[in-house]
């Protein structure tokens, strides 16, 4: 195997295919994140990621493109049957991504728990920071809600996200909780962002090099999603809601997750910051051990069972953020067969 592949990564499928990628291109590719260079061109890197494609429909799962008053959308419907469908966010840390490049993960998860896969094709930043991606994912699971032109069960809704679309969901989780959207059974986060960038965090300072996701590269991501200059105007607006972060002193307010926490973060930004987690969803929450995102899911998860939500947390060793999305591997198909029993509890 390749020299270049992290020594962590000790799963036998994934560091093969890394090791491939590596003998293509000379080094384990984290993205244009971590190079020095024009944003423009780093995120036109990203955006023209040859690997994204729509597979063909099979024997398992069907594929039914619709949309939302122009939301484009993409319904995955096993062919077996169904039950319950999970409002899907992609990935692509906010700035990249569409119906394409979690297609086969989309597919692997519908014919895994049994329920369709509503996919959403969200606006990305920076010329859409926060929130307009989960403001549409938000319209998307009130499409579902008002039954999706006959496509979906109203009422059997969950929400599930990868990676920046597992942030989405989690967020989205957050304001159905609080009331500001439609009831949620399930929230299923696969290698989520739940924080802002925390270089305390243990993951965050072991994992800063040769991976597929960097903690350089998370920072350059996160600061795409959020203005800057929009932030510093809420400030002085949502001062009497904003939210404190868990540890910090208290008077929070429940449920207002539009606000900003003690650090000037919005809530819905990172759920992980906000101070009170009861009556949130039931939670399928993966973790790749070897992501700078590891602690903060390990973290969450604590944080909603100690709010007394049902939560099952799967921490797949030995692999890197993005291994759902790698070719299909032992590891994927795995992980999705440990959590497909809760998901079919929650629309049972």
């Amino acid at each position: 195997m390749s020299d270049a592949v992290h020594p962590a990564i000790t799963d036998p499928a994934v560091r093969a295919h890394l090791a491939r990628l590596s003998a293509q291109a000379g080094t384990i590719p984290s993205g244009a994140t971590d190079a020095e260079g024009d944003d423009t061109a780093r995120i036109a890197e990203l955006r023209a990621n040859p690997s994204w494609v729509r597979l063909p429909d099979d024997e398992v799962v069907e594929s039914i493109d619709t949309d939302a008053d122009g939301l484009a959308l993409r319904l995955y419907r096993p062919r077996a049957g169904h039950r319950g469908t999970l409002v899907f966010a992609h990935g692509g840390g906010w700035v990249a991504g569409d119906l394409d490049n979690n297609d086969a993960l989309c597919r692997a998860l519908a014919a895994a728990t049994g329920a369709q896969v509503l996919s959403v094709d969200y606006r990305l930043a920076p010329e859409h920071p926060f929130p307009a991606g989960l403001d549409d994912l938000d319209r998307a699971l009130r499409f579902a809600a008002d039954g999706a032109g006959g496509l979906v069960d109203p009422a059997l809704l969950g929400v599930a996200g990868h990676s920046a679309g597992g942030n989405l969901a989690a967020a989205l989780a957050l304001r159905s909780r609080a009331g500001r959207a439609p009831g949620i059974r399930c929230q299923v986060l696969l290698c989520p962002v739940l924080d802002a960038p925390d270089a305390n965090r243990p993951s965050y300072r072991a994992h800063t090099e040769n991976l597929p996701l960097t903690a350089k590269g998370m920072r350059w991501y996160w600061e795409k999603y959020l203005d800057a200059d929009a932030l510093g105007a809420q400030s002085g607006v949502d001062a009497a809601v904003s939210v404190s972060r868990p540890g910090s002193a208290p008077g929070g307010v429940p449920g207002a997750t539009l606000g900003l926490d003690a650090d000037g973060i919005p809530i819905e930004a990172a759920p992980f910051r906000a101070a009170d987690l009861a009556g949130s969803a039931p939670a399928m929450i993966v973790a790749a051990a070897v992501d700078p995102l590891s602690d903060e899911a390990g973290e969450y998860a604590d944080r909603l069972l100690a709010s007394g939500v049902p939560v099952q947390f799967v921490r797949r060793v030995g692999v890197p953020h993005l291994f759902l999305v790698f070719p299909s591997t032992p590891a994927r198909d795995e992980v999705l067969a440990e959590i497909a029993p809760a998901v079919r509890r929650a629309f049972a």
